[in-house]
């Protein structure tokens, strides 16, 4: 009797079953530190998956996704055994959530069985998995950051709390978005509660959005997924997608310079098209036009694109650029087309261990019509400065890695390479197997003004991929030029990561800096919790 039941129990229960799958995609911007992918919430990824650099079937670099749009994921390196570059192959490990069927309902089973019969059994009720009406995941961190200088007056004290977090209804294709800090800024002052604190908080996305797959609705502060070059807006965003064409529209307030509160003084309007092919260059091409008013008169209207590619399966292509459509004369806003930035680059692995990449930029300054409409045309700056960048990535046995890249610029004389850059490291990775990653770096810069060298070196170690530690030295060094006046400047830091749980972690950072004619010590802080 009680092996019927037991198995009547089995059979009824509606499953829900978890299954992984590895997705694939590409490195497609580096800026400051965060590595931009083209894996987003479309391909199963959400905040804090872990993603990794991929070359021959080696991983050379583990990525933390810390956020995510539908078809994109900003990422913090964690740790990395050689320089990253734009085309770079991503992987990583998803879970795709499938509901099981029943494979009988429980009220088949009757009171005859194969053994015998069961006159007082009672057939049982389905067992169902109910999911919630709203499921809210994310990323939810406590931050702390002081700094404390030789003359107490310039200490500061910024507590903060963090918000990622993402709700999903049950029923319909409706998401809730949440990107929030909420900080404030103490000076002069060691307490996180100074009664003088200002007010730093910054929300990045509060949106509610309707996505069926073709059909997109978004309302409240967001950036268009599409073509992020439109920036920010508090409104409303409609798109529809026919084949591999996205077009759409947006309208609603620029926030203000602070992104807390909603600004009514300048209104955004824009159309936008994006077209993405599935076939094996991995085409995608977004274009914009957007215009702004102040008040009622027109303040600003620009167009711009954006295209990344996979031209083969070593050449990968990124570019963007800018146009300003007007430009102020006198006091008319009059149709001057005038490229306002411009960045392409293209990186080409030669070999397997062996790459280089070259691109160039363009950029001027650009102005709001109400922020110039009583300054005359001559104090304008519309020199449109330039240049380009050179680089490579060498990957030697034995964990060895070197990569250079330099970057010369027109000069405000109009000379060309006066003015450079030059970035040098080379890294080694698990020394004398050892587990430790050590990494050195020499920076050059001149200009004009002054010239400046730099260099440094760190050591990285992960212990039972539980405990990360990183030790890093800096000194830098530069010389005005007309006056051979020199200043030299050092910084020494440490940062540790914990992951404590699957779901916790903490991280610290301390650096102590000296230069500049003054010490500084300063200590980060955060603890987060992913659900």
């Amino acid at each position: 009797m009680k092996s019927a039941v037991v198995i009547a129990c089995l059979l009824a229960v509606v499953a829900v079953q978890a299954e992984q799958k590895i997705v694939r995609g590409k490195v497609t911007y580096i800026a400051s530190g965060t590595v931009y992918t083209s894996l987003g919430r479309e391909s199963g990824v959400q905040d804090s998956t872990r993603l990794f650099i991929t070359s021959d079937k080696d991983t050379t670099a583990t990525l933390k996704v810390f956020a995510v749009s539908s078809k994109s994921s900003a990422c913090w390196i964690m740790k990395s055994s050689r320089p990253l570059v734009i085309g770079d192959d991503v992987a990583g490990k998803v879970i795709v959530v499938e509901e099981k069927k029943p494979v009988a309902d429980s009220t088949q089973v009757t009171s005859q069985t194969a053994g015998g019969s069961l006159p007082n059994a009672r057939a049982l009720p389905p067992v169902a998995v109910q999911e919630e009406f709203l499921k809210v995941q994310g990323r939810v961190s406590a931050q702390y950051f002081t700094s404390l200088y030789d003359n107490s007056a310039y200490n500061i004290a910024q507590p903060g709390i963090v918000f990622n977090l993402r709700g999903a209804m049950r029923d319909v294709p409706l998401k809730l978005d949440v990107y929030a800090n909420f900080r404030t800024l103490s000076v002069g002052s060691q307490s996180p509660f100074s009664k003088g604190a200002i007010n730093q908080s910054r929300i990045y996305d509060l949106s509610l959005n309707y996505d069926d797959g073709e059909n997109v609705l978004s309302v409240g502060r967001i950036i268009p997924v599409f073509s992020p070059s439109i920036g920010y807006i508090d409104g409303a965003l409609a798109s529809k997608k026919f084949g591999d064409v996205v077009v759409g529209t947006t309208l609603g307030y620029q926030p203000d310079f602070a992104l807390r509160g909603v600004s009514t003084d300048y209104k955004k309007f824009a159309l936008f098209a994006q077209y993405v092919t599935p076939d094996r260059l991995s085409l995608s091409v977004s274009t914009a036009y957007a215009r702004t008013y102040f008040q009622s008169a027109l303040d600003r209207e620009a167009a711009s694109m954006l295209v990344s590619a996979s031209l083969a399966s070593n050449l990968f292509l990124y570019a963007n650029t800018e146009v300003d459509l007007r430009k102020k004369s006198g006091s008319d806003f009059i149709f001057s087309p005038m490229l306002t930035s411009m960045y392409i680059n293209l990186n080409y692995r030669i070999t397997s261990s062996f790459s280089v990449g070259i691109g160039a930029d363009a950029s001027r300054p650009y102005y709001s019509f109400e922020a110039v409409r009583l300054v005359p045309d001559s104090l304008l700056i519309n020199d449109l400065r330039s240049g380009m960048s050179v680089n490579f990535n060498w990957f030697l046995p034995g964990g060895i890695a070197l990569f250079n890249t330099y970057t010369p610029r027109n000069s405000d004389n109009g000379s060309f390479g006066s003015d450079y850059s030059n970035y040098s490291s080379i890294s080694f990775n698990d020394v004398f197997s050892t587990g430790i990653n050590l990494r050195s770096n020499v920076n050059l810069n001149a200009n004009q003004y002054t010239n400046a060298t730099g260099y440094g070196f760190s050591l990285q170690k992960t212990f039972e991929q539980l405990v990360d530690v990183n030790c890093r030295y800096q000194r830098n060094g530069y010389t005005v030029k007309q006056t051979d006046q020199r200043d030299n400047s050092t910084t020494f830091g440490a940062d540790v990561m914990v992951f404590i749980t699957s779901s916790l972690s903490f991280m610290a950072t301390y650096d102590r800096l000296d230069g500049y004619g003054t010490i500084s010590n300063s200590v980060f802080a955060e603890f987060g919790v992913r659900f």
